[in-house]
């Protein structure tokens, strides 16, 4: 999900549950009009919008909790305990239609199990809850696109550690990606590494050893064969982990980790090839995958899905899967595997690439 799908997601979720009217503008509202600032390229206007839209966030949120705070402290509520199952149909007898409505709205937003059922621990989370982490991320694009690199990952940082507040939490990882690519610019290995890895963190493929083991084993048995069985036998969610995986891989290589750039490589071909696989399929459920030539062939039939696979860096990643075998010495995979990617890869420029290695 890129951003501005994202945040219309964020806005769409917030106006159709919006609580209060009030003389101060909603802060989603404020924060939408600083979206469009930035986006036409107004950096000084956005970041005045954005400042506002955490200023009004914060009263909004000490307004919810008073409103909430008051509605279950009489003596009624109290004894109803602290389930939500049971507090709600009490506040419901006592027409507390406010309190009821700030409740659904955060219910809605990330379910009763986030806030164990428990009305005391909503009322504590939002108590802390005065913080607005799209708004701090959005100050920090608007401090990078002014070059202003350092003051930029300060604001990304305070995002992420505001995290738990998000209104969509996906959110969480465009602020990683954005703290990764200034700490490249800034030639900090080490960060871009661990910032990498809390994206990965969501990948419960990357974290599952087995997994990883068995992909790497059927590499190193250097078997012709093994390419078109290979992705017949692995499936992997790709979640936000795409672009993870394709970065720490070439910062792996650049280390000279011929091990780790090979895991993530392949994990990242798996990864792509399922979210492919699955897009073909909706389109025509009759597709069945023999080979790899022929899946890839396939691909090249969608205009869409080769221009996503560009977009995400697919096709480079399917190259560099060869090229990182053939690093580690398994040149028989490696080159079954250029070979499907010279007849029939979906992108020219790395079908020519693969052609190149097979000479």
């Amino acid at each position: 999900m890129n951003r501005k799908s994202t945040l219309f997601l964020i806005l769409f979720a917030l106006a159709s549950i919006n609580v209060f009217s009030s003389e101060n503008e909603a802060s989603w509202k404020i924060l939408e009009q600083a979206q469009v600032k930035f986006d036409s390229g107004n950096y000084g206007e956005s970041l005045n919008l954005a400042n506002k839209a955490l200023s009004n966030r914060k009263e909004e949120v000490r307004s919810e909790y008073r409103i909430l705070e008051d509605a279950v402290t009489p003596a009624q509520v109290r004894k109803a305990g602290n389930d939500l199952n049971d507090v709600i149909p009490v506040l419901e007898e006592r027409e507390q239609k406010t309190a009821l409505k700030i409740i659904d709205k955060y219910l809605k937003l990330f379910g009763k199990d986030f806030f164990n059922n428990d009305i005391k621990v909503l009322l504590s989370w939002l108590k802390n809850k005065d913080v607005f982490p799209e708004a701090d991320y959005l100050i920090g694009r608007i401090y990078q696109m002014e070059g202003e690199f350092q003051t930029a990952l300060t604001f990304y940082s305070k995002a992420w550690q505001e995290k738990a507040y998000l209104d969509i939490s996906d959110v969480q990882f465009d602020i990683l990606y954005s703290m990764a690519f200034l700490y490249n610019i800034n030639n900090d290995d080490e960060q871009v590494e661990k910032t990498l890895l809390l994206v990965l963190d969501n990948d419960e493929a990357f974290k599952n050893e087995l997994l990883r083991d068995s992909i790497v084993r059927t590499v190193n048995q250097d078997k012709a064969e093994n390419v078109d069985r290979f992705f017949m036998l692995y499936r992997a969610e790709a979640g936000y982990s795409l672009r993870a995986l394709f970065e720490l891989s070439n910062l792996y290589d650049k280390r000279g980790d011929s091990k780790n750039a090979l895991i993530c490589s392949a994990l990242g071909a798996v990864e792509a090839f399922t979210h492919i696989f699955a897009a073909i399929s909706e389109r025509d459920s009759r597709f069945k995958y023999t080979t790899y030539s022929a899946f890839l062939n396939e691909c090249a039939k969608y205009e869409e899905i080769v221009e996503w696979g560009k977009n995400k860096n697919v096709w480079e990643t399917m190259f560099l899967f060869a090229d990182r075998s053939a690093k580690v010495g398994k040149l028989v995979f490696a080159r079954n595997l250029y070979l499907s990617l010279a007849n029939s890869l979906p992108d020219t420029y790395y079908k020519a690439f693969a052609s190149e290695r097979l000479k």
